[in-house]
């Protein structure tokens, strides 16, 4: 019998730009769970890593999410991997790779939320 080594994929992908500026978010599927990638680059980085749970009651998260390591946007690399975990029903790794400096916060934090959405919304037409 011949072993085979598993697959990754790619189950999600979404975007959202403001101008010339664009965010991309990819979720790859794993057993009972996720890793989602976002950026505003043009290759996928490491970044602010998150670990979020789902909630395990009505309303209220019982988890918050762990920043794992990284010190750049820790409420950006929260609040993606809550609305993640919450949207899905599933434990998310997020690697959040943001570079831009110059737009304000809000902004960065609209559309790389927004980008996540739209890759949910693309792994439900999915299933």
């Amino acid at each position: 019998m011949v072993n085979k080594m598993p697959t990754v994929k790619i189950c999600g992908e979404g975007q959202a730009n403001h101008g010339d500026l664009y965010v991309y978010a990819s979720f790859i599927s794993l057993y009972k769970s996720y890793l989602l990638l976002v950026t505003d680059q043009q290759e996928f980085g490491i970044g602010n890593v998150t670990l979020s749970g789902p909630p395990t009651g009505i309303g209220q998260a019982s988890s918050s999410p762990f920043n794992l390591f990284g010190l750049r946007n820790p409420l950006l690399s929260n609040m993606i991997g809550k609305a993640s975990s919450k949207l899905l029903k599933s434990p998310v790794i997020s690697m959040v790779f943001i570079k831009e400096k110059e737009l304000k916060q809000e902004i960065i934090m609209k559309l790389a939320l927004e980008a996540v959405k739209n890759a949910i919304k693309n792994i439900e037409k999915s299933n």
